[in-house]
């Protein structure tokens, strides 16, 4: 419930859980504690900005040691326009969300951070046209 709504009062919470509101408080706090939540954030919806620009990029590395990971994911999580970065399986090693003002901006980070200076053998570009889908709410009920 608070991955829909993190502002949700913790009377409203602990009712719809079906506890009082001292035992649901304390979860709360376990939750924050333990990491489990991490922070409570404002959803922006993108597509409803005339200036920016959503861009997916799959990166291919020249080496895949640990070293060569380590190296080009401290480079390119520091550019602020990387939105999301992940370490994937399979035929790219990552796949990167860019939020950047213009596409030539996207160009300016990629002909700076997407070299081989940084480990990059190749990478491939979308540009996000309509976003069919995109919902960071996990239905924790179907792990079990």
């Amino acid at each position: 419930m608070l991955q829909e709504n993190g502002r949700l009062p913790i009377k409203v919470l602990a009712d719809r859980v079906g506890i009082s509101v001292s035992p649901c408080w304390q979860r709360v706090k376990k939750l924050e504690k333990d990491g489990i939540i991490r922070r409570y954030i404002a959803e922006i919806a993108i597509e409803k900005l005339q200036s920016i620009q959503g861009v997916l990029s799959k990166v291919v590395l020249s080496r895949q040691n640990r070293d060569a990971l380590e190296f080009f994911e401290r480079h390119v999580c520091a550019i602020p326009e990387v939105a999301e970065c992940y370490e994937v399986v399979g035929h790219f090693d990552y796949h990167i969300k860019f939020v950047v003002s213009s596409i030539d901006r996207y160009t300016e980070i990629v002909e700076r951070f997407l070299t081989p200076g940084f480990g990059v053998e190749r990478y491939f570009t979308d540009i996000v046209s309509r976003v069919a889908k995109e919902d960071r709410a996990i239905q924790l009920r179907r792990f079990g």
